[in-house]
């Protein structure tokens, strides 16, 4: 109920300021905004489709239908100059159907200084070169709420040889919810990505490694506590075997829970307004799969781009998902395939708020357990997608499709499939947007259904410099 007053009061207040549309001068550096959004969907079969509610910061929540929402996220930007600088962000999100509830997606704040940025808080963060509109980000991905972390990053691409070589890096220290098999479970993840480029070859090449590990956290049925300290965190770090207070497995293998990719970017430059970019994602998984084993486990994509992004056709890309090489020792203790985001020790797997934190398309078979989950890890799959910009009105047009085999050495008795085609427009009214997009879905993971979605944007600046 409270939540359904705030929704109403909002609506009331601030109706003026939404309908009420106004021009900015762009020619003035914004500083404090309030992003505002109101919008509804409505959806058949009882359930939002998958990738209006997939990689979305677990903004909608599975098995929601009809409702109306309110976003509010105000916040300050990092900046344009090397100076030190402060930012921050808080977004909250309150629905109203059935129930009404509100949350707080992102919380965070920051300080910026010469080439490097530290952040506190929960951000939404974008890693790798999947885009949004194929199946994102297999292991780094939007698809659960930000995690709380300490991170500090490169701002853009520092450059090592002029602009020759050019590196950017990451590292973070997160806190996992305390609601799960391994209670209080901590964070690790960092990433080392470096661009090569030369002024006489229309070539970028990128190459880079991204490695996240959970560690620490007591156990909630024997109450066994992981290792943790200074000690263990630079094994963490470093990927490396486990000291003697350590698991037997985790001795002989790296001491924690260890996944990560590594991601590969060549972009070519075809005219003075086209470039066509291959992207590569490669899955691993603990201290065996640091080595690139698994080459033909991750995505494949490819794409042309219009470089200003204008025309009624400025991107049509492809990608491809195979996970179905799972590599890993096959003798000693623990061999077997490597099960891509699941560990026998940390049994919620790679999961955040009972939720992946990775791509949707590894299905959980059942979430919102806080004892262990079973994520199903053997995919395929296939995305066409294109968008267009003309003058003031934007789209995109995907068809998504994979069949979910379970997991390697427990495969389920009939794979689960899902195919999805989605269309999703924005009209800019005198610098407000108007989003109206569809989906429908078809499957035998879920019945046949289809979704509208409504939504108004304004930013409102709250100081100006």
């Amino acid at each position: 109920m409270l939540t359904k007053i705030i929704l109403i009061l909002f609506a009331l207040f601030y109706g003026p300021f939404l309908y009420g549309f106004q021009y900015s001068n762009d020619s003035i550096q914004k500083s404090h905004t309030l992003v505002v959004k109101q919008g509804l969907i409505s959806s058949t079969n009882g359930s939002v489709p998958f990738w209006m509610r997939g990689n979305n910061s677990q903004r909608f929540k599975n098995g929601e239908a009809n409702f109306v929402y309110s976003n509010l996220f105000l916040n300050k930007d990092i900046g344009r100059t090397n100076n030190l600088n402060y930012f921050y962000g808080i977004e909250w999100s309150g629905i109203a159907s059935d129930k009404e509830y509100g949350n707080l997606i992102q919380n965070y704040i920051g300080l910026s200084y010469s080439s490097f940025i530290f952040t506190v808080g929960q951000k939404e963060e974008f890693f790798g070169y999947n885009p949004a509109l194929g199946f994102g980000n297999l292991v780094n991905g939007n698809n659960s709420r930000p995690i709380p972390k300490l991170s500090l990053q490169t701002r853009d691409w520092f450059p090592l040889i002029s602009s020759f070589l050019s590196v950017k890096g990451y590292i973070a220290h997160g806190w996992l919810e305390a609601d799960r098999y391994q209670s209080g479970a901590l964070l690790h993840e960092k990433y080392l990505h470096f661009k090569f480029n030369t002024e006489s070859l229309p070539i970028q090449f990128n190459f880079g490694i991204t490695h996240n590990a959970q560690w620490g956290g007591q156990n909630r049925e024997n109450n066994l506590r992981q290792p943790t300290g200074f000690s263990n965190f630079m094994r963490i770090l470093l990927a490396s075997k486990g000291g003697r207070n350590a698991l037997d497995t985790d001795k002989i293998n790296a001491l924690g829970n260890h996944l990560g990719t590594w991601d590969l970017l060549l972009k070519i430059n075809i005219s003075e307004n086209w470039t066509i970019e291959s992207y590569i994602q490669w899955l691993w998984e603990d201290g065996s799969g640091l080595k690139p084993k698994n080459w033909n486990a991750g995505v494949y994509g490819f794409s042309i781009n219009q470089i200003d992004e204008l025309g009624s056709l400025n991107k049509l890309g492809v990608e491809i998902v195979n996970t179905s090489n799972q590599g890993g020792s096959l003798s000693g203790l623990g061999a077997g395939p490597d099960n891509f985001l699941n560990n026998s020790v940390y049994r919620n797997g790679w999961t955040y708020n009972s939720q992946l934190i990775g791509s949707p398309i590894f299905l959980i078979i059942n979430p919102e357990n806080t004892l262990s989950n079973t994520i199903n890890n053997v995919i395929t799959g296939l995305s066409f997608y294109s968008q267009g910009h003309i003058r003031n009105f934007k789209y995109t047009l995907s068809f998504r499709q994979f069949v979910n085999f379970g997991r390697k050495h427990i495969p389920l008795n009939t794979a689960l499939e899902l195919s999805s085609v989605a269309l999703n427009t924005s009209i800019n009214i005198k610098k407000n947007n108007l989003l109206i997009g569809t989906e429908y879905n078809w499957s035998n993971y879920a019945p046949p259904h289809i979704g509208f979605r409504v939504e108004f944007q304004k930013e409102i600046m709250l100081r100006k410099r």
